[in-house]
């Protein structure tokens, strides 16, 4: 009994001395790697705690006011040496001064117990660099007198000078206005370049600014925040510079629409409007001429539009009346942004003459407000005189039977022939009705022989046209066939155009519908098989 009481006892004895250290020592105490530094050096702050810790048990916020403070590293050890136990927890704090002087590490506490307070001399370096040469942030703004709807462009470029590696929490402050619309053109473009002999990283990105209403509005760029790390290797030291560049601010005036402008409201400091116009041939025409064309015959009229500072949303849709005479496919307008900031609007018709005659395709007038000059212009493009002829048909009637001259013959009296002239007339019977069947096996067979030799000549131009969805292409040919052919069944000519129609809709129209040319070649082919009518008119052979 009194042995175990005996081991109790002795454990007991054990337990409170080895944790005997950790009640009676809670020090605490706070170095660095230097004490007098440049401004913007960087230092080690190094804080140790002989008990067990967590790594938030200690706040360092008060270091901010005159240091720049990295994120605390944190660790905790435990040691046993011959039985002696001992507990270690770390911090580690990378410092930079930010202030000229006496700066002032505060002592830190915990469970009761304190460091020293730690004074820092802070001297200003005369080989520090400028933050010019470490990050430039250029911008530009292209006009500050704007009218509503008019744009101007905003240019925003970084340059950045020390390696990009070295950069620390970077951040790109994008421009804001208020009242007015701001809008990013495209990706920012991050490219490797030479600036004075320096191979710099440099980051462009472009912005639209675009009035509403009139006023006056302020605009402030792009502003830059970040730390650059920069080692001297002369004296060995290394520096957090701190990069602040501010945004540059930009006052910009609305002026109101003028008094007095008529049409459209477009107001731009350039505006360009031109037109080609283009045979079916391919070959180009020149307006001031008048063009002489047949009825089916294609003519392609591309108009281009340029406007500086306008974009495409707040661009105009040239909207161009022609006579009742002429067919109008146009194709969707075309978009797109030229490097100089014009935006460009290309529109293309094609124009199909439906009757014979003289017809005038109209010229267009688009008024513009110029906004460096502040005066109403006007742009305008030439219209097209046409010397409309018949379209060419094709030749679908069937040559007249060709019949030989009666013969002569002479009348014989028979005064009791008997059973000759019965058998006789039997023959003469016989050889008529074979004649006449010969005659018309002749004329059915001449048809369709006319028709197969035209029907691939004229339907496959369409065909090949629809199968490779050339569209342009397949109205003229549709055009040309259908004056080609003449069967007698009118609906399904209506379908054939109401195809076509159709076609047009899907292919020239902003909207989708869905279209394909399946159920268009299965009435082509259709068409195809029909005989064609006989109530066609014959062309006149050419004199021998």
């Amino acid at each position: 009994m009194n042995q175990r009481a005996f081991k109790l006892m002795s454990l007991v004895a054990l337990t409170m001395a080895f944790f005997s250290p950790v009640s009676i020592a809670a020090n605490i105490w706070a170095t660095v790697s230097k004490n007098k530094v440049v401004k913007n050096e960087v230092f080690q702050l190094r804080v140790v705690v002989d008990e067990k810790a967590s790594s938030d048990d200690l706040d360092f916020s008060a270091l901010e006011k005159d240091f720049y403070v990295s994120r605390p590293s944190f660790g905790s050890s435990i040691n046993i040496v011959n039985g002696n136990r001992t507990v270690r927890s770390e911090w580690n704090i990378t410092l930079a001064a930010q202030k000229l002087g006496l700066a002032k590490i505060p002592a830190f506490t915990i469970d009761g117990n304190s460091s020293k307070p730690i004074a820092i001399q802070v001297t200003q370096d005369s080989d520090e660099p400028k933050v010019s040469d470490l990050v430039e942030l250029r911008t530009s703004l292209d006009k500050t007198q704007l009218y509503p709807n008019e744009s101007a462009s905003l240019k925003t470029r970084l340059i950045i000078k020390a390696d990009p590696r070295r950069l620390q929490n970077p951040q790109v402050v994008p421009p804001k206005v208020k009242g007015l619309t701001l809008t990013q053109i495209g990706e920012p473009n991050q490219y490797q370049s030479v600036l004075d002999g320096v191979e710099v990283t440099v980051l462009d990105q472009n912005y639209r600014v675009t009035a509403d209403n009139s006023g006056d509005y302020t605009l402030h760029s792009a502003a830059f925040k970040g730390s650059v790390i920069y080692g001297n290797d002369r004296v060995g030291t290394t520096k957090l510079v701190s990069v602040d560049i501010p945004a540059e601010v930009f006052n910009i005036n609305v002026e109101p629409k003028p008094e007095g402008y008529s049409g459209v409201w477009l107001p731009t400091s350039m505006l360009s409007l031109k037109q080609t116009w283009t045979a079916a041939n391919g070959e180009k025409i020149t307006p001031s001429t008048e063009l002489a064309t047949k009825v089916g015959d294609s003519i392609t009229r591309e108009i281009t539009l340029d406007v500086e500072g306008l974009p495409q949303e707040r661009l105009p849709k040239l909207n161009i009346n022609y006579p009742e005479n002429i067919r109008v496919y146009a194709e969707k307008p075309q978009f797109s942004q030229l490097e100089s900031g014009v935006t460009r609007m290309t529109l293309k018709q094609v124009l199909i003459p439906k009757q014979a005659g003289s017809i005038e395709l109209p010229s267009l007038d688009l008024n513009w407000w110029d906004s460096q000059n502040k005066r109403q212009n006007t742009a305008h493009i030439e219209g097209l005189s046409l010397a409309v002829e018949p379209g060419e048909n094709l030749n679908n009637s069937v040559p007249a039977p060709q019949y030989s001259a009666p013969v002569e013959t002479k009348t014989i009296t028979v005064h009791d022939a008997g059973f000759w002239p019965y058998l006789t007339a039997l023959f003469a019977l016989l050889w008529l009705i074979t004649s006449g069947l010969l005659v018309r096996s002749k004329a059915k067979s001449s048809e369709p022989k006319i028709n197969r030799e035209l029907e691939p000549n004229s339907s496959s131009a369409l065909i090949d046209a629809l199968e490779s969805e050339d569209y342009f292409k397949a109205q003229h040919c549709a055009s040309q066939w259908l004056n080609q052919v003449s069967i007698d069944d009118k609906n399904l000519i209506e379908e054939v155009k109401n195809e076509l129609d159709l076609m047009q809709k899907s292919y020239f129209s902003s909207q989708e519908t869905g279209w394909n040319a399946t159920n268009l070649l299965k009435l082509i082919g259709k068409v195809d098989k029909m005989p064609r009518s006989n109530n066609r008119p014959e062309e006149e052979l050419a004199q021998l």
